[in-house]
């Protein structure tokens, strides 16, 4: 009985091709989307979730409050670990953790590479803490002792090749470093990303006299707690340190706090801290989308079947006749959907398989799936036909069930009506569908707003060679300038720490306030050469450029306006020859130069100081000509191969800084523009088969019109305009929506455009062209039909 329903099931389907193709295609599309969207939430949502002990681990974070304003560092002075560890019981363990700053050349034979962000410096107890599995070496032991380190199997592949790479050598910045562990690659959903893990005794030689620095804070610090609900205990204690407390009569305090490692991936983003940082916000957004699309699909599947009851109706009429019950009739139209929905779902599945290595690579990293293997899942895959089914079938299988015997088809009536169950699906269709493209073009306006803004500097044509910390290098600054300018195609070369589009060092500053008063701070310092304020274009708005007399131990000082106005100046004349000591240096603030955005869009305009210091340069930013680039791009390469043959030319150029302060959000616009298309798709799709039904309905009314002289525009005009109107109420009801989601997106940034009237009626008018363009066939040629064709039929 069953296998002949089935049969039965797939005979109709077949019969109805593009109804059944349409209805295919949307739900596999909604399903598609729904599992790509789930997964990256279950990406973002399962950050460090394989680590045990994670509920029992928290950071601690610093706030520095002074007169400037505060500061939220993620960073702690060197001594705090160990100093909780011995006075506080509720800790069992920490470890600190310091990110290497710069570049370092890495050599092993003939093998030479720069590394520069994949660099920690950790703690033995780091292996305690965090569960990565070590393949090779002691965990215990891999971190004790000088000049040891850990690398991870792609940073042991990269250097040994295949050969075992346990207690080989390897050259960092000339000093011999033992290889005393190879752990597993490093997972993508860790806020810990490194190649190479150094032992912290390792950085500590190399700094003597920082273990008993308080007020140097370069550590991430992490603490196990016995219990995780004593993470308010333990911050009640930290108000207590000693060498804090000393401080709270001064003007910069130092205030700690803790904060659990469940919920860090999703935290405020602060200075100094490891790993990427996500918005829950952003996350709820597309868990509504992939839902929204589902709906879309379903509400089409609902849409096609119902709208075929003028066809069927005559069918379950007769089966009604002949002894079918009401049960029997919901049963077949029940295993119709099913059978639809499995198919659907096995073709969703095929499409994943085929489409997942793409969508890694958008991503670029790798998606963690082991959640897939879970029996949970397993026992849910199956259950997919089922909810889809019972979602989209329910509701046209009783409709089906509930046709009399004696059938008569409605027209008119409350089918007509725009609160009707079929226009409802249409309104929610289109009222989805607009949120999606009113979002879709305010984001990419907003993109193309912060990357298009005026950033107060010129960093077109600007390469920079980053050679990482070599003072060698910086104390023959001026006479590489003059040899690396000789290179046909460059046009000017300076010297810094730091370029735009870095997070320069935070430093304690004193200086002379408004009011006569020595008032301290924390404030960005970039170390820069002479040329740099002119090679980057920045505007001098108070004082004088740096002189040469200016680099005898940094002793002139060039302030921006926001770090001008935190000292209490409302004109930047009034800072000129104001004393300062900063990083263990003395002089006066001789320049001013106007805010420029030397960060991203993303956040206010920060303090920032310039000084000279060649000694602590590690950056060359070269303006190039737009002419044979290529030529000279080679040209340098070879002049600097022939300096410094040990130190690779490790190259970009500064507008690239800035595109990455905007992956994140390029790649959720990407994906906002991808899923806005897909609804478009499934929206026009349902709505072509949809008219195909209603014209076919419409048919014989349309042809008595007709018959009585009405006029073929008017027949045309009256069918757009129902397609029309679930647009318009649909576009209405989306704009409050959009708006509310568009506006906490947008909150994001620090720099914005305003929401004008045409991001609402643009959209409107390229949907409703679209409802115009995928209707306009059917109706033209139903309007022109001979009414004797239809009117002769039974």
């Amino acid at each position: 009985m069953w296998l002949n329903e089935i049969k039965l099931a797939q005979r109709k389907l077949w019969h109805k091709k593009g109804s059944t193709l349409t209805k295919l295609f949307s739900l596999v599309l909604g399903t598609v989307c729904l599992f790509y969207i789930a997964i990256y939430i279950h990406q973002e949502t399962s950050f460090d979730a394989f680590h045990k002990k994670m509920a029992k681990i928290a950071k601690v974070n610093t706030t520095i409050k002074s007169p400037t304003g505060d500061l939220g560092l993620g960073l702690t002075a060197i001594p705090l670990g160990p100093y909780l560890k011995s006075q506080s019981p509720q800790i069992q363990d920490f470890v600190r953790i310091n990110k290497a700053s710069g570049n370092h050349v890495v050599k092993h034979g003939d093998k030479v590479f720069t590394e520069s962000e994949n660099i920690y410096y950790a703690d033995p107890s780091f292996f305690g803490l965090f569960d990565f599995d070590v393949l090779m070496g002691n965990k215990e032991s891999a971190l004790v002792g000088p000049n040891n380190l850990v690398l991870t199997k792609d940073a042991a592949t990269k250097y040994f090749g295949n050969s075992d790479a346990l207690n080989k050598v390897l050259l960092f910045d000339g000093e011999p470093y033992s290889v005393t562990g190879i752990m597993e690659n490093i997972p993508s959903n860790s806020h810990l990303q490194f190649d190479f893990l150094v032992s912290m005794e390792t950085f500590l030689n190399q700094r003597p006299g920082v273990e008993q620095n308080w007020e140097w804070l370069p550590m991430n610090t992490y603490v196990l707690l016995n219990e995780a609900s004593e993470v308010s205990y333990v911050e009640k204690e930290l108000g207590k340190i000693p060498q804090y407390q000393e401080q709270l009569d001064t003007d910069n305090q130092y205030l700690l706090s803790m904060e659990p490692m469940e919920g860090l991936h999703f935290s405020e983003v602060k200075l100094g801290e490891l790993g990427p940082k996500a918005k829950r916000s952003n996350l709820y957004i597309l868990f509504g989308i992939g839902l929204m699309i589902l709906l879309l699909a379903i509400s089409n599947f609902i849409n096609l079947t119902t709208a075929q009851v003028s066809v069927k109706g005559k069918e379950v009429s007769i089966q009604k006749t002949l002894g079918a019950a009401k049960k029997d009739v919901f049963r077949q139209f029940f295993i119709e959907s099913t059978l639809l929905t499995t198919v659907a779902t096995l073709m969703a599945l095929a499409l994943i398989l085929l489409s997942f290595p793409y969508f890694e690579d958008f991503l670029g990293y790798s998606l963690d799936t082991s959640f897939l293997l879970h029996p949970f899942t397993l026992i849910a895959l199956p259950l997919i036909p089922i909810l889809l089914s019972l979602m989209g079938g329910i509701y046209p299988a009783i409709m089906f069930a509930r046709i009399p015997s004696i059938y008569v088809p409605k027209l008119g009536g409350r089918q007509n009506s725009p609160f009707s169950i079929r226009n409802s699906l249409l309104v929610f269709q289109f009222s989805i569908t607009s949120i999606l493209i009113i979002c879709s073009l305010i984001i990419y306006y907003q993109l193309d707003y912060v990357k298009n803004q005026d950033l107060g500097m010129d960093t077109k044509q600007k390469l920079v060679l980053d050679y990482g910390s070599n003072a060698e290098i910086g104390n023959s600054f001026e006479a590489l300038k003059e040899i690396l300018g000789q290179v046909p195609g460059v046009e000017s070369v300076t010297f810094s720490s730091h370029v735009p589009g870095q997070i320069p060092n935070g430093v304690y500053t004193q200086i002379i306030d408004v009011n006569g008063k020595r008032s301290s701070g924390e404030i960005n310092l970039n170390l820069v050469d002479y040329d740099f304020i002119k090679d980057y274009g920045l505007q001098i708005i108070a004082g004088r450029d740096f002189r040469r007399e200016d680099a005898a131990q940094g002793s002139g000082l060039i302030l921006n306006e926001a770090a001008v106005q935190a000292f209490g100046y409302t004109n930047p004349e009034d800072i000129l020859g104001a004393s300062f000591e900063q990083w263990g240096g003395d002089g006066r603030v001789v320049g001013v130069v106007k805010d420029f955005n030397y960060l991203s869009l993303h956040e206010d305009i920060g303090l920032l100081s310039l000084k000279i210091w060649p000694e602590q340069f590690m950056k060359v930013t070269f303006e190039l000509s737009e002419t044979n680039l290529k030529k000279t791009l080679d040209g340098l390469e070879t002049q600097w191969a022939s300096l410094y043959p040990d130190i690779p030319f490790n190259h970009y150029f500064v507008d690239d800084n800035f595109r990455v302060q905007y992956g994140k959000d390029e790649q959720f616009s990407t994906i906002i523009n991808v899923f806005t298309v897909i609804s478009i798709c499934i929206g026009i799709l349902g709505l072509i088969a949809y008219a195909n039904f209603w014209c076919e309905r419409r048919r014989k009314e349309m042809s008595i019109r007709k018959v009585l002289g009405a006029n073929i525009s008017r027949l045309v005009w009256n069918l757009y305009k129902g397609f029309s109107l679930p647009v318009l109420i649909g576009f209405f009801l989306a704009i409050p929506l959009s708006y509310y989601f568009a506006n906490r997106w947008l909150q994001g940034f620090a720099y914005r455009f305003e929401l004008n009237w045409y991001f609402f009626i643009v959209p409107f008018a390229i949907l409703l062209l679209f409802v115009w363009m995928a209707v306009g066939m059917q109706t033209i040629r139903l309007a022109i039909s001979n009414p004797v064709n239809a009117l002769k039929e039974e």
